[in-house]
């Protein structure tokens, strides 16, 4: 017998989204998340202090013959605005598992202060998720079903964040809540949202000098999810004037991943593997590629805020 279909849409999701707990709204994975600043915290806006721009994609292994894997490609894009205390972000995303798919795009807003050796940022975002079920894409066995009627179901699910960020040259600390809302279904075709803190992210880190050229950077990073804590430990090591970084992650304690970057002039380009062990998954590798850019120079324009 067919499940319902906000059964079978949860059942996959604790399958997949390895230990997120989550109803209809769920938040994509980045292994390089310390290059991919707008996914967690609207304030880290402006912070390269330059127009930055930045590509990930993200894919994981079932196994062999298995379709519709994990994949999720983001673009994220900001910078400084003529007035320093102001920057822009575009963050825009798509993340699919199997027939689910959700997509989304939040503009953020940062404005920053000098605060001691650093800057101190205050970010807000809003934006929007759109989810997509398309039942069409499921293999019926008995055709036709007289249980089951495959239909598309779209849901659009606006939404707000804020954040706060302070950094110099040498350490880093943020403290954010990206949605407020959290969504549910409601009805057969629709979901209602309530505020939350679920998904309130705290992470930190420390560039620390060890030699000529060399250098290392530790930092972590906190996720309450309602239920419990998230942590991913991170370690890496900048060589070569900082042209080469090697790095390794700890996850959730079922989870190591490996991650190397070269810098060539204003081009970063990444690579992550993500390996589970412990826990049974159906997931046990993950890749992801990061191309960013940041280009030395501030966009001539003035805060939308003071606009005429």
């Amino acid at each position: 017998m067919w499940c319902s279909r906000n059964s079978r849409f949860l059942m996959i999701l604790c399958l997949l989204t390895t230990g997120h707990t989550c109803l209809a709204q769920y938040h994509p994975q980045y292994s390089q998340y310390m290059f991919n600043g707008l996914a967690l915290n609207p304030a880290c806006a402006g912070s390269g202090e330059a127009l930055s721009l930045a590509a990930f994609y993200r894919t994981s292994q079932w196994g062999n013959g298995v379709e519709g894997m994990p994949s999720t490609q983001t673009f994220s894009g900001d910078f400084p605005l003529r007035n320093p205390q102001v920057a822009l972000g575009l963050l825009v995303f798509n993340d699919q598992i199997s027939i689910f798919r959700q997509t989304g795009a939040y503009v953020a807003y940062a404005f920053r202060v000098r605060a001691g050796e650093g800057k101190l940022s205050f970010g807000l975002q809003a934006g929007f998720d759109m989810q997509r079920e398309d039942e069409t894409g499921i293999r019926i066995i008995q055709n036709p079903d007289p249980l089951f009627s495959p239909e598309v179901h779209n849901n659009f699910m606006p939404n707000v964040g804020v954040g706060a960020y302070y950094y110099t040259s040498k350490y880093f600390a943020g403290l954010s809540l990206p949605q407020f809302l959290a969504y549910s279904p409601n009805t057969a075709d629709s979901y209602k949202g309530k505020l939350t803190f679920s998904n309130t992210i705290l992470y930190g880190g420390v560039i620390i000098a060890a030699g000529s050229g060399f250098k290392i950077k530790p930092s972590t990073l906190l996720q309450y999810v309602g239920k419990g804590i998230l942590f991913d430990l991170n370690c890496s090591f900048l060589m070569l004037k900082e042209s080469l970084e090697l790095g390794v992650s700890y996850r959730n304690g079922s989870t190591l991943v490996g991650m190397i970057q070269f810098k060539i002039n204003q081009l970063r380009i990444g690579y992550a593997y993500d390996c589970a062990f412990g826990k049974p998954s159906v997931i046990n590798t993950s890749h992801e590629i990061m191309l960013r850019c940041d280009f030395k120079f501030k966009v001539k324009a003035v805060s939308p805020l003071y606009l005429k």
